[in-house]
């Protein structure tokens, strides 16, 4: 039953990428001239950091007892990166939970690990987004929206009485138990390294990808990226963040003195480059998981030769 739910959300995370790719005119980058040495160089820092972002994964799953190899992060992962696309961000976390579970593992345990992951990667994509807005004058009021949500998200998971009493202010308002695990600080630190290390290559892989439309861009534009990012998934209603990512895209790099219309092209641009890395990882993901049925059936027939 898993794995045909798991199928299912193959399809449909497919169906609703390429219906607003088309819907939003993503596909439309003429008139831009890249550096082809800095987008290249730009590809390979983001697609290892997808790699990372698995191992990431990986290290959370074996945090809740759940060891999985490092082959079967990057299918779990992988296959699953398209269900942002789908309406409802749980998708996210149930994606790459399901396929996990599919082997025997708690649904509610994967979920909850996967749950755990994102948030780390929110407070940390947030922390980023208060640094860059913190060197950029005259936007105190963005500043404190995004600091309100950083200080938010930390107390909510390492203060008892603060949970107790969102959890008491949500069963009375939707007469449900509240049901979001708590990251604990020691769990923080432990994964916070995995997590900033794909945070990092992203970034550094923004970077690369700006200067090859724009030769002299501020550094401070790899802090452009996590901002971007973060308010984007935040974003509930609107599916893989879109719209809201390339207009923080837009504000962030204005801040650095970029005018709006080359602004607007990069973050048009930066959704299909980022688009790339999800492709490479998917594919990537889709590969081994063939491989590994393909090494199984093999075995099998192996072993049932043996039995005659």
């Amino acid at each position: 039953m898993r794995k045909w739910f798991f199928n299912i959300l193959i399809y449909l995370s497919l169906i609703f990428l390429v219906v607003y790719l088309f819907r939003y005119n993503y596909i439309d980058l003429k008139g831009i001239q890249f550096n082809f040495w800095h987008l290249s160089l730009s590809c390979i820092f983001l697609w290892i950091g997808f790699v990372a972002s698995a191992l990431a994964w990986r290290k959370c799953l074996a945090l809740h007892n759940i060891p999985i190899s490092g082959a079967k992060a990057i299918v779990s992962h992988g296959l699953s990166v398209f269900a942002k696309f789908i309406p409802g961000k749980v998708w996210v976390v149930l994606g790459r939970a399901a396929k996990v579970s599919s082997d025997g593992v708690s649904l509610k345990t994967a979920s909850y690990a996967s749950l755990k992951e994102q948030l780390v990667y929110v407070w940390i994509g947030l922390a980023l987004g208060i640094v860059f807005l913190f060197f950029q004058n005259g936007n105190w009021s963005l500043l404190l929206i995004v600091f309100t949500l950083f200080l938010g998200l930390t107390v909510f998971n390492l203060s008892d009485w603060f949970r107790q009493l969102v959890a008491l202010g949500y069963k009375k308002i939707t007469k449900r138990e509240f049901d979001i695990p708590r990251i604990s600080a020691k769990e923080i630190l432990a994964l916070a390294g995995s997590i900033a290390i794909y945070w990092v290559l992203w970034s550094a892989g923004f970077w690369l990808f700006t200067k090859s439309i724009i030769a002299d861009i501020s550094p401070l534009v790899v802090l452009v990226f996590p901002l971007s990012v973060t308010l984007g998934l935040l974003a509930i209603v609107v599916p893989g963040g879109l719209g809201v990512r390339e207009g923080f895209i837009v504000l962030g790099l204005s801040l650095l003195g970029v005018p709006v219309d080359i602004a607007t092209t990069i973050s048009i641009a930066a959704r299909l480059w980022f688009l790339s890395g999800e492709i490479f990882i998917f594919l990537l993901g889709l590969s081994i998981n063939i491989s590994q049925k393909r090494c199984l059936q093999r075995l099998n027939t192996d072993n049932a030769d043996l039995t005659d």
